[in-house]
């Protein structure tokens, strides 16, 4: 017998390909969220500095501009000349790697227009700096990001106020990432970057991983095969204490299963095969015998009234015991059926030994035995077949009576504490090696006579077995032997 498995949707390359997959995209998603990461810590990190840098520029311009005893403005914009802010602004927009501008309440813009510092009246600029001088124009140092052009632009602004806190102009620092020395990786760098490096570790990974996780699922499948093809010897002999263990714990609990019941199949067909044996030697000589004796009188080789009546009673003999035999059969192959009905009600178990023991005292009268049969205290009932019951219980005493010699004792007694009943005798008993076995088909354990048919002890067994009996057998040899019935517990 062989078994094939299908490779074509190996577990392992799924593995592989599922490792890949989810590396990869953890790598994409951790570069990418890195990158926006170091983008607004950066950005923070600017928008700090930025700002602290126009709050110390303002603080200059306003003692230029505006000094502690100087109480209003006059048509001069600004005290501090474009000539003496031309080295100023360069050194700080140096200083700072920002553009700065300066802005009056008229909104004139001074600053580095076409390479010099100069002042324009309204200049035209970006919404997102019109949008910052307004604010700061209101007593406000607003930082704000914008994107053109493809790049990151950051405004600060700060007003630039006299000794009563009037606003005589803002300080406006505008400037990029780039130029404030971020270089801004584009999100596709990343991806192809976080790819380069994932792919190679991502396979070396999968590879191993998914090694280390299919190699016992090989391990159990080289298992599965043997099993299949009977070799139930196989083990798994993993120690793993993760789901793939226990699959492994069970197969090999299976695998022990599997052994025991071809050992016990194997078992049953000796049996069988001892059964049929023995039955066809049961059955050869009782029909040998009348067969024979037929022929003789049909040839006319005996004659005398007396020899012919001879061999009549053999034959009568014979008969009687092929009938038992079949008889005893056809009840066994019955009980062994579980579709055939025992006639269930409920039995009282003081009642049936009151009624074996009648049955039991005359067998022992017969031979000189003694029966002695203690009167039970306690009432005990409980639902079985009655009828079969009690043929359990005779098949025993029969056996004890033919096993028991004359002037010696057989007793019957109901336990007081549980349903429990026992037969005791004081026979010869049976061999230590020979116990295990009494209770098997044609098994004659002792010298029995020629009328023990060797089925009455596996009729006993199969009654105990469908009422759920307990049967324990004890017994020494030149002593006796005991049979214990336990029956199941009931209610008194």
């Amino acid at each position: 017998m062989s078994i094939r498995f299908s490779r074509k949707h190996s577990i392992t390359w799924r593995l592989i390909w599922l490792f890949i997959i989810l590396l990869i995209a953890f790598t994409l998603v951790v570069g990418i969220l890195y990158n926006a990461q170091m983008r607004r810590q950066t950005i923070a990190h600017y928008s700090q500095a930025m700002q602290r840098d126009a709050h110390a520029i303002a603080q200059n311009l306003s003692e230029w501009i505006a000094p502690s005893h100087y109480d209003g403005l006059d048509d001069t914009r600004f005290i501090v000349s474009e000539d003496t802010l031309t080295p100023y602004l360069g050194f700080i927009e140096q200083l700072t790697n920002s553009t700065v501008y300066i802005v009056d309440p008229y909104h004139n813009v001074t600053g580095y227009f076409s390479g010099v510092v100069q002042t324009i009246s309204n200049p035209l600029l970006p919404s997102y700096l019109e949008q910052s001088i307004a604010l700061g124009f209101m007593g406000k140092t607003p930082f704000i990001q914008a994107q053109m052009d493809g790049e990151t632009h950051l405004t600060t602004c700060m007003p630039v106020m006299n000794v009563k806190s009037q606003v005589l102009g803002v300080v406006l620092l505008t400037s990029t990432l780039r130029e404030q020395g971020y270089a801004q990786v584009p999100s596709t760098t990343v991806l192809l970057h976080s790819l380069l490096f994932s792919f190679p570790l991502a396979v070396l990974l999968a590879f191993f991983f998914s090694s280390m996780f299919t190699r016992p699922i090989a391990k159990l499948e080289q298992v599965a095969l043997a099993l299949a093809q009977g070799r139930y010897e196989t083990r798994t002999n993993m120690t793993k204490s993760d789901e793939i263990g226990s699959l492994a714990h069970s197969m090999d609990i299976l695998a022990e299963r599997l052994e025991q019941v071809r050992a016990h199949d194997e078992e049953l067909r000796i049996q069988q095969q001892n059964f049929f044996s023995n039955i066809s030697h049961e059955l050869k000589t009782p029909v040998t015998v009348i067969r024979g004796s037929l022929e003789a009188l049909s040839d006319g080789v005996i004659r005398g009234e007396k020899n012919v009546r001879a061999y009549y009673d053999q034959m009568i003999v014979e008969s009687r015991w092929l009938q038992r035999l079949i008889l005893d059969l056809l009840e066994l192959s019955r009980l062994q059926n579980l579709e055939f009905s025992l006639n269930i009600s409920p039995v009282d178990l003081t009642e049936l030994l009151g009624d074996v023991a009648m049955s039991a005292n005359a067998l022992c009268e017969r031979k000189g035995i003694v029966f002695v049969c203690e009167e039970p205290t306690t009432t005990f009932t409980l639902s079985g077949d009655y009828s079969r019951l009690r043929q359990m219980l005779l098949a025993v005493i029969d056996n004890s009576v033919k096993f028991t010699p004359a002037g010696k004792t057989i007793r019957l007694s109901l336990s007081s504490e549980e349903p429990r009943i026992t037969i005791a005798d004081e026979g010869i008993g049976i061999a230590p090696d020979e116990i295990g076995h009494i209770f098997d088909r044609f098994r004659h354990t002792r010298d029995a006579s020629r009328e023990s048919t060797g089925l009455g002890l596996a009729i006993v067994q199969e009654i105990a077995r469908r009422h759920s009996v307990v049967i324990d057998v004890a017994s020494r040899e030149g002593e006796g032997t005991t049979f214990t019935f336990t029956f199941p517990k009931i209610t008194n």
